[in-house]
């Protein structure tokens, strides 16, 4: 007798009751065990149909169902055809290839597999999420201490700090810092003008009394008697794109003082001057360590060091305060 309820064969052909699930036989219902192909290949209600288990679990729920052909899904390029050929004729191999009680017990285990899939692929999807989000933040995160660490040690560096930290803060931020030195001569050393900076085009003008002025984008900066003589000497470029124009001047000294010298201090938004400094010398000998600048003049009996971090001059490790004496604009 053929079960049609579980697909079970039993032995006994005048069986009342099916040995595999023990749903009861129709009275007068003998079918031969021996049935002809086409009974004995007949699914019973409910199996048909797709499979979520079979489709996201593949291979797995292949091992699980005794449905060997489903491990061809490890097989790269391949394994999406198989998984969805598992998800369509899986459920029908496994009711071929598996020992089932009942109709009933085949649909609850294939039920839970495809609670497993679903389940593991939502899981997979939200821990993938909740990566992505991670990573995301951590980077923005990272980047804004970054930008929040640099802007705090450009402010240490405008506001001229000197201490251990301030300095290895910098060293840290700006690793393309410019350190050079060499030998100077406001007499050979002049750049030509106009000259291209940071700030615009720095340039000498023509003033009414038949000398000339230092101009910035054609806009007079200095008109004093020393302008006729000022020139720019050397540009020192900084690494957040700032620069120091060393100048020289006469300084108004006339025969006694040949060279004085002084800084401006170029931006984006235009140059402010330093005081003016120096030993009267024209020669002398400089060093860049990044936003510093000295300078070794020659003087008698010896020489005198300048030091300028952006802010301030320092001469002999003396400041040097602006007065009308060494106001480059006088």
């Amino acid at each position: 007798m053929f079960c049609s309820a579980c697909g079970t064969k039993s032995n006994d052909d005048n069986a009342q009751f099916c040995t595999g699930c023990g749903v009861a036989f129709p009275a007068g219902a003998v079918q031969p065990a021996a049935a002809s192909p086409a009974i004995a290949d007949t699914l019973p209600d409910g199996i048909k149909g797709w499979s979520w288990g079979a489709f996201l679990l593949n291979w797995i729920w292949a091992v699980g169902n005794r449905t060997w052909i489903g491990l061809l899904a490890l097989i790269p390029y391949v394994g999406l055809g198989v998984a969805i050929w598992l998800g369509i004729k899986g459920r029908e191999m496994a009711w071929k290839n598996g020992q089932w009680q009942s109709v009933d017990h085949f649909n609850r285990v294939q039920k839970k597999w495809s609670q497993w899939g679903v389940g593991i692929l939502l899981a997979s999807c939200v821990i993938g999420l909740l990566i992505g989000v991670g990573a995301a933040m951590y980077e923005s995160r990272s980047h804004s201490a970054g930008d929040d660490q640099l802007n705090a040690e450009m402010a240490a560096i405008l506001a001229g700090t000197n201490d251990s930290q301030a300095s290895s803060m910098t060293t840290a931020a700006l690793p393309a810092a410019r350190t050079e030195s060499g030998s100077l001569d406001s007499n050979a050393d002049a750049l030509p003008m106009p000259l291209d900076t940071v700030a615009g085009t720095l340039s000498k003008v023509e003033l009414q009394n038949g000398q000339n002025g230092v101009a910035l984008n054609e806009q007079l900066l200095f008109s004093g008697d020393d302008a006729h003589w000022q020139k720019p000497v050397r540009v020192f470029k900084l690494p957040d794109q700032r620069e120091y124009i060393l100048m020289a001047s006469s300084g108004g000294r006339g025969n006694s003082c040949e060279t004085l010298f002084y800084f401006l201090i170029a931006d984006r938004s235009g140059v402010r001057a330093t005081p003016e400094f120096g030993t009267c010398s024209p020669q002398g000998t400089y060093t860049q360590d990044g936003g510093k600048v000295t300078l070794t003049l020659p003087m008698m009996g010896g020489h005198s060091t300048i030091v300028f971090d952006g802010n301030t001059v320092r001469e002999d490790g003396k400041v040097v305060d602006l007065v009308d004496s060494n106001d480059p604009s006088q």
